[in-house]
This record gives C-alpha cells, sequence and structure tokens, in this order.
C-alpha cells in the first residue's frame, strides 16, 4: 500500500495531539487500511461476530498506524507493536527517531486517539446515548460516593455525567496501563462547582490528583472524550485526521 502523503506532526515536548477521525461503513475504505495491519490484528479482526464492527477494528486501527507513521514519516505497515502484563499497546523502539507515548479509543462512528512523546498518556471516548442500567452500572463499577452522586443528578443531566465519568475513569486507567475491569473503583472523582469531575485520589491516595491531571474532550458532537495524562501540565493540540488526508 503507498504511504499516504502527510507532512510529518511537529510535536514538541510537552505537547499533546489529540487526533478525531471518522469511521464510515465503507468496504472501500477499509480495504485500503487491511493490508497495513499485522497478523495479530487480522486475526483479532476476524474474531467480530458482526460486518460493521469487524470494519470499525480495521478501520481504527489502520488509521492508528497512519497516524503514528506520520512521526515518523515511515510505512504504517512497518511499526510493530508489544503489549505490557496488563495489555496497554505500546511501539516497539525504533532504531532511529523517538519513541511515542500514544492511547486510541473508538465509540460508534468515532475514532479518537491521543499522541506525545515524554509522559505516560491515556485517553477514552464514549458515544452519548440512552443507557437506562446507567444507575446499576455505575453501582458495579464507580465508588459509593460517584454512585450517590449520579443518583441525585437531574435524569437530563444523568447520561452525560455518567459517560464523562466513565471516559476519566477509562482514560486514567489506560494511562497508567492497569487492567480496566478491576481499577475502575479505584479511582475516585467528585462534581466540581460547574458540574464537571474533578480528579480526586487513587486508592484513597489524594497525591496522586498532584502527579496526574484528566481532561474533559467535547471534540465531537454527540460523543464525550477524556484525557488522562501525567503532569507536568501540558498543552494540547486538536488535529483532524481525515481533513488532514484531504490537504
Amino acid at each position: 500500500m503507498t504511504r499516504q502523503s502527510v507532512n510529518p506532526p511537529s510535536l514538541p515536548s510537552g505537547e499533546i495531539h489529540i487526533w478525531t477521525a471518522h469511521l464510515a461503513d465503507d468496504h472501500c475504505a477499509t480495504a485500503k487500511l487491511l493490508p497495513t495491519l499485522d497478523p495479530d490484528e487480522h486475526a483479532r479482526a476476524e474474531q467480530f461476530a458482526f460486518e460493521h464492527d469487524r470494519l470499525r477494528f480495521i478501520q481504527t486501527h489502520g488509521i492508528m498506524r497512519q497516524i503514528l507513521a506520520a512521526y515518523y514519516d515511515s510505512d504504517p505497515a512497518t511499526l510493530r507493536f508489544a503489549r505490557n502484563a496488563d495489555g496497554k499497546p505500546f511501539l516497539v523502539p525504533r532504531a532511529i527517531g523517538r519513541d511515542l507515548e500514544f492511547s486510541l479509543s473508538h465509540s460508534g462512528k468515532c475514532c479518537v486517539m491521543a499522541v506525545g512523546s515524554d509522559r505516560p498518556i491515556g485517553l477514552d471516548v464514549e458515544m452519548i446515548r440512552h443507557l437506562p442500567q446507567a444507575t446499576k452500572i455505575a453501582q458495579r463499577y464507580f465508588t459509593a460516593h460517584e454512585s450517590r452522586i449520579l443518583a441525585a443528578l437531574r435524569p437530563a443531566s444523568r447520561t452525560d455525567a455518567f459517560f464523562s465519568l466513565w471516559a476519566n475513569k477509562e482514560a486514567t486507567v489506560k494511562g497508567l496501563g492497569t487492567g480496566l475491569a478491576a481499577n475502575l473503583g479505584c479511582i475516585e472523582f467528585d462534581l466540581d462547582a460547574n458540574e464537571g469531575w474533578r480528579l480526586v485520589a487513587w486508592n484513597a491516595d489524594k497525591s496522586f490528583a498532584q502527579r496526574w491531571s484528566v481532561t474533559r474532550l467535547d471534540a465531537v458532537p454527540g460523543y464525550v472524550a477524556a484525557l488522562a495524562a501525567a503532569h507536568p501540565s501540558r498543552s494540547l493540540m486538536l488535529r483532524n485526521w481525515n481533513r488532514a488526508l484531504a490537504m
């Protein structure tokens, strides 16, 4: 496959790039990205029972490869990945060029990716949708304090608050590189004066909130995303992959 002609993005130290991309139920678009995937990704794609899930997996991982390859000015198919003990992916160190930190997430037809270079990061995106069992899910995976907060909110506010909190928690767990289900309840958030979630503690350690920040991202209408990043504070730059390809 011919590599897309995109100028390598500049990534200064302390800056994080947030890439958004639209996923389409398009076999042609998927076929163009399929050759960039490695055998493991091919095998994982074949495990999906539904065709639209398979297409979106291929597109998400193909876009991830294209974005990362743009920073290295290389062929997306040459990138090699490994995983830590809890499954967090990372780029195998390259002979030349810097190591990048990245985090990938998709929900519905939205793909979001964060790229940095010098601190751990985690990202999650969630499509905001009606979820009748949100309160029960919160009681199972969130802290008792968080569950009480959600239950006390007006129904009109509860849905957004639930998905925002879930994105915050998953982004933090991904940034730490630990298992998801066993650790969602270890992270504590509280509502601030503006009804936004504020990081409080990890395993009751309140100093954790001084070492990490979690930022809500409303980059795509109908979705909420969150970026977790280890301090020091850093600047964010929003980029759209679909527009970059069109340039």
